[in-house]
C-alpha cells in the first residue's frame, strides 16, 4: 500500500517537473517570437545604409576641387631675393582684371627684388603701394584681362566657415590646403590651417572661391588671414 502511494507521489512530482519545463519552453518561445532579434525576422530585416554623411562629404570635396580650379588663375607666385642673396618664396593674388595684385609686406619689403609668376609665365610689374604697418604691398602687373576672384562679404563670416588657401610652389606648381575659421576680428581671421612658410601671401577663399584675404604664417605654422576689407581699403578698390 505504501509502495503504491509512493509510486503515485513520484509520478505526480515527475509530471509536475515535466509540465514546468514544457511550460517554460513554451513561454520562452512565445517571448522570443515577440522580440525583433529572432533569427527569422533578422533575416528579413532590410539592410541599413548610412549614406547621408558620405554624400555630404563627396559634395564638399567636389565643391573644393571646383573652387580650387576656378581660382587657380588668380594666384601668383613670388620669388624674393634679399640684399644678401637669400631667396624666399611666397604667393599673392590678383584682385583686379587690369593687373592689380597684392602680397604681404613681410614677403616683399624694401631692399629686395622680386620675380612674379602669373598665368604660367614670368611677368613684368611695378610696385604701386607698400606699407609696413598694414603689412601689404600692391603691385601692377603688365598687360590686362587677368583672371580674378570675387570678394567675400566679411559681414557674413561665421565661426566654422570652411575655407582653403591656394598658393604657388617654388617650382611653379599650385598647392591647396583647407580648414575652418577658428576665430576672427576686424584685424585678422584665424584658421585651423597649418602650413609651411612658403604659404606666406597665399590667398584664402571660401568654398565658393571668394577671397577672404591673404595668408600670414606663424612660426607654429598656423595660418591667419589679412582680411579682404583691409586689402580693398588699402588698394582703393
Amino acid at each position: 500500500m505504501i509502495i503504491k502511494q509512493l509510486a503515485k507521489l513520484f509520478c505526480f512530482i515527475l509530471f509536475g517537473l515535466l509540465g514546468g519545463i514544457l511550460g517554460g519552453l513554451a513561454a520562452f518561445s512565445y517571448v522570443a517570437g515577440l522580440l525583433p532579434f529572432n533569427s527569422d525576422e533578422v533575416k528579413n530585416l532590410a539592410p541599413v545604409r548610412i549614406t547621408e554623411r558620405q554624400e555630404v562629404t563627396i559634395q564638399e570635396n567636389k565643391a573644393l576641387k571646383d573652387a580650387a580650379a576656378k581660382v587657380a588663375g588668380a594666384v601668383i607666385g613670388v620669388k624674393v631675393t634679399g640684399a644678401k642673396g637669400a631667396v624666399i618664396y611666397g604667393s599673392g593674388v590678383i584682385i583686379s582684371s587690369d593687373g592689380m595684385a597684392v602680397m604681404p609686406y613681410g614677403l616683399f619689403g624694401p631692399g629686395t627684388s622680386a620675380q612674379i609668376t602669373a598665368g604660367g609665365k614670368t611677368v613684368e610689374f611695378e610696385v604701386a603701394k607698400r606699407d609696413k604697418k598694414q603689412n601689404l604691398v600692391v603691385v601692377k602687373l603688365a598687360s590686362s584681362n587677368w583672371p580674378t576672384a570675387g570678394f567675400y562679404p566679411l559681414d557674413n563670416l561665421k565661426l566654422g566657415e570652411r575655407v582653403f588657401l591656394a598658393g604657388m610652389l617654388s617650382g611653379g606648381g599650385n598647392f591647396v590646403n583647407e580648414g575652418v575659421v577658428r576665430d576672427f576680428d576686424a584685424a585678422a581671421v584665424n584658421t585651423t590651417i597649418n602650413e609651411k612658410a612658403e604659404a606666406f601671401g597665399a590667398p584664402v577663399f571660401d568654398i565658393e572661391g571668394n577671397i577672404l584675404g591673404i595668408a600670414e604664417v606663424a612660426k607654429s605654422g598656423q595660418v591667419s588671414v589679412i582680411p579682404i576689407s583691409r586689402i580693398k581699403e588699402f588698394s582703393g578698390l
